[in-house]
């Protein structure tokens, strides 16, 4: 077997952590080094107590089979991404502990490197002003066709898979247990969504629980998939803060909204800000040219709907009155614009009066 193979079998040996088989690795100097050394040397030299080893020799004289255990994973619809193989996500290769594997469910093409992509983290306790500015980054985000990472958290992570599912875009899920699982439960249609049309990620094998460790180490793969990393909303403790350091470490660029001094959710934030980070207050700063807005890859917003259009993105559903008020714009302009961009099949207007924009434009039957 080849290296990227052996990381295949050793990523789904029993009861083995990735987290202890990258450490194995380092110490033997390699996959097949580790792969090759004598039982006792795992003890010795590995870390590993007599019973963990035992049952490491039982895996190792098993002589389980990387392409058995491959199409096993792919008839459940997961694929094994091993370190050294073509389709290993090369920003991982970044990290100077990158995992072994990487388990994906969904769309591979979305962790390759020529896809603009951002990390967007933040508090599982957030405001209503950090939901407002999520829906919005995420959302201006996902029209220009960039892709967004998060953690499937409660929360900002929540909020921007959401609006970037809702804008028809494209979203990458890290999660801190196996990608079988989904954590939290009260997440599971989001998890489904993005099973369907976007890409779950996990370096756990299928069936590993949630432990509290997994999500630091969950949070570098955020930060090494990423080009750059926004904070939305973080307290002191936030573990949005260890992505955002991560990212840093990596050399990406980190952003940060500022938010209240007053807001116990915004100190960890407005703190990176105080040591460096990028102020973030609109999310078309992360775009050196503004883009043209394409529907259904057709559709283009004419200038004179892109205010409205805007301001729609970022409080949908909301009534006309309700829209020209919070976005401060007329309200004349705001029915004209809304009754358009309704004809041309842009923008739904539903029964109770509220609009919202369509994921993807399509012809209006006559």
């Amino acid at each position: 077997m080849g290296d990227a193979e052996l990381a295949i079998v050793w990523s789904l040996c029993p009861g083995l952590a990735p987290s202890t088989l990258r450490r194995l690795v380092r110490a033997f100097g390699g996959i097949r080094p580790f792969h090759e050394a004598r039982v006792a040397d795992w003890t010795a030299y590995g870390g590993v107590d007599a019973a963990q080893a035992s049952r490491m020799d039982a895996w190792r004289r098993a002589e389980p089979s990387a392409d058995r255990l491959k199409l096993q994973l792919e008839h459940r619809g997961i694929f094994v991404l091993a370190r050294g193989a073509e389709d290993y996500p090369s920003r991982l290769s970044d990290l100077p502990d990158p995992p072994m594997v990487v388990f994906v469910q969904g769309r591979k093409d979305l962790l390759a490197p020529q896809r603009a992509t951002f990390g967007i983290v933040g508090t599982r306790r957030m405001t209503s002003y950090g939901m407002e500015a999520a829906r919005w980054i995420a959302g201006e985000i996902a029209r220009r066709d960039a892709v967004i990472v998060s953690g499937l958290a409660m929360g900002v992570d929540a909020t921007a898979h959401a609006a970037t599912l809702e804008m028809g875009g494209d979203t990458v899920a890290v999660l801190g247990c196996g990608i079988d699982r989904c954590y939290p439960p009260s997440n599971r249609r989001l998890y489904d969504q993005i099973a369907s049309t976007g890409t779950l990620v996990s370096e756990y094998p299928p069936g590993t629980p949630v432990r509290k460790h997994h999500f630091p180490e969950r949070n570098r793969l955020i930060a090494a998939l990423s080009e750059a990393v926004i904070v939305v909303q973080a307290g002191d403790r936030s573990g949005a803060l260890i992505t955002a350091q991560c990212a840093l470490d990596l050399g990406r660029d980190v952003y940060a909204v500022p938010g209240p001094i007053t807001s116990r959710a915004s100190r960890g934030v407005n703190r990176l800000l105080f040591d460096g980070a990028i102020p973030l207050v609109d999310p078309n700063d992360l775009f050196p040219e503004p883009a043209d807005v394409e529907i259904a890859g057709s559709w283009k917003i004419p200038a004179h709907l892109e205010p409205c259009y805007r301001a729609l993105a970022r409080h949908q559903p909301i009534r006309a009155g309700e829209l020209a008020a919070v976005a401060d714009l007329d309200l004349g302009y705001v029915f004209g614009a809304l009754l358009e961009m309704e004809l041309a099949c842009m923008v739904t207007r539903h029964p109770d009066g509220t609009y919202h924009i369509r994921p993807n434009a399509a012809e209006c039957s006559r």
